[in-house]
């Protein structure tokens, strides 16, 4: 039995020599700052953006597409906003690479 013992204590020694350091060494401080999410959203660009949201609104009001046609809004009010993006987004991929 004292072997076994013997054994068991040698095998808690070395445990104890490998893993200790491991579990009582501190964290180390990592710098966990979150990003700094920001769009990026220039002047020229909210005014883009309001401009997108404004012209297809003013349009409808002034149309009235659920009484008439809704082709004529979609060609003067919807066609040239997603016209305008696509354009932009064309050239800054352009740009970016």
């Amino acid at each position: 039995m004292s072997g076994l013992t013997e054994l068991l204590l040698i095998i808690a020694i070395i445990l104890g020599i490998l893993v200790l350091p491991k579990r009582l060494r501190r964290p180390q401080e990592v710098d966990m700052r979150q990003p700094h999410l920001r769009l990026g959203l220039t002047g020229c660009h909210r005014v883009a953006i309001v401009a997108s949201i404004l012209w297809p609104a003013l349009l409808a009001f002034y149309l009235e597409p659920w009484n008439t046609d809704w082709l004529i809004f979609l060609l003067i009010g919807v066609f040239p906003v997603g016209l305008a993006w696509g354009i932009y987004w064309v050239l800054s991929g352009f740009r970016k690479t």
